[in-house]
């Protein structure tokens, strides 16, 4: 799971308050500098590798973006003495691939900042994960809700994290034909045609839940992903690549807590926010909190793909889009910027323009989508 700028933000406040007041709390603004550390580590199994993300926690009134920290030293640690340092850092990503994991043995991450300071998480067991059963998609009257299905016979796992990466193909209402090039439209070739692309973004929410109630180890229904009817996700094609992790209690709960005090505030029946501990800890200062969490597993995947023409008529309809046509006469084309996009030529025999309409509803891209199609599609 990867700490959301949201999250950040947000702990900022709610790391130092309590869930005793049922008085309305309006925080005010915070002008003082943050500096609280932010860790987000996984050791896997699956990969033979680790990933470490290191930042800082921003102000709930500060909108950029949470600052890395960079340059650390970063190691892997076995609980035998054995240890291994991370590379990168000048992003606050810190990672280490082509490990050899010993499942008997326990891990953490070591930190030491350019800065001086020096952080430790406990040592955390390597988990098994059971497979993925499905993942599943279901429509209601006004959107699609994608679930993951799970069990553990062993019942051992119990305490379940996913994350995932959804990636969408999606058109230009009008595809562009031609490009002014030298103040004359030139034919777009299917290659260089801006019309479809693929978009991708990864999940942001926090997905965890628990069997630990259930007289079985079994995860039914649990819902990833709502994409509302007649939106560009599922207007042509759609996929989506799920990871499952079992995690530890501990782990369960520090999610849990997080996700209570990021997405639970606002209303005054809301849960009030309360400090959220992790296993991360300051070996510098007893006092100092830090916000963070290190697993070690394996890791499970299973992608899905949905086709348009695969879903009912009330959610694969795309509405109308507001795209004004305009016939741009010969003279006027010849003026325009070079890469301007064209719709088709109207005029016979003799051409006298050319139809066009906004940017973005001539190129994808526009969307931020990009017309290079992945490998898996």
């Amino acid at each position: 799971m990867t700490f959301t700028k949201k999250h950040i933000s947000v702990y900022a406040l709610a790391a130092f308050l309590f869930s005793s007041c049922l008085d309305p709390y309006s925080p005010p603004a915070t002008t003082g500098d943050v500096d609280l550390l932010v860790v987000d580590g996984y050791l896997s199994v699956t990969s033979s590798s680790v990933a470490v993300r290191l930042s800082h926690a921003v102000a709930l009134d500060d909108s950029g973006v949470p600052p890395a920290e960079q340059n650390a030293n970063v190691r892997l640690e076995e609980s035998d003495g054995g240890a291994v340092i991370l590379s990168g850092g000048t992003d606050g990503n810190y990672t280490a691939t082509g490990l050899t994991i010993d499942a008997s043995k326990k891990y953490r991450v070591h930190i030491q900042t350019l800065g001086g300071k020096e952080y430790y998480s406990d040592y955390v067991d390597v988990l098994k994960t059971p497979d993925i059963d499905s993942v599943t998609w279901r429509p209601s009257d006004k959107d699609l809700t994608l679930y993951v299905n799970t069990h553990d016979d062993t019942g051992n796992s119990k305490y379940y994290l996913w994350n995932y990466v959804e990636t969408f193909e999606y058109s230009a209402p009008y595809p562009a034909g031609y490009e002014v090039i030298n103040g004359e439209p030139t034919y777009l070739p299917v290659d260089e045609r801006v019309d479809i692309c693929y978009k991708t973004n990864l999940s942001t929410n926090i997905l965890v839940t628990s069997s630990e109630r259930l007289s079985v180890d079994l995860i039914r229904d649990f819902p990833l992903v709502v994409i509302p009817a007649g939106t560009s996700k599922i207007s042509r094609r759609y996929s989506l690549l799920v990871t499952q992790r079992t995690i530890s209690k501990e782990a369960y709960t520090f999610w849990t807590q997080l996700q209570k005090t990021t997405e639970s505030l606002g209303g005054l029946f809301d849960p009030m926010p309360s400090e959220v501990v992790g296993n991360v800890h300051s070996a510098t200062s007893a006092t100092e909190p830090v916000l963070g969490f290190f697993s070690a597993g394996e890791e499970k995947q299973q992608r899905i793909f949905i086709n348009n023409r695969d879903l009912p008529d009330n959610i694969r309809r795309m509405p109308l889009p507001f795209c004004p046509l305009d016939s741009i006469e010969m003279p006027i084309v010849r003026s325009l910027p070079d890469h301007t996009f064209l719709v088709y030529p109207y005029g016979v025999p003799v051409t006298l323009g050319y139809v066009s309409t906004t940017i973005d509803c001539m190129d994808c891209r526009v969307k931020g989508g990009v017309t290079h199609k992945p490998d898996f599609w």
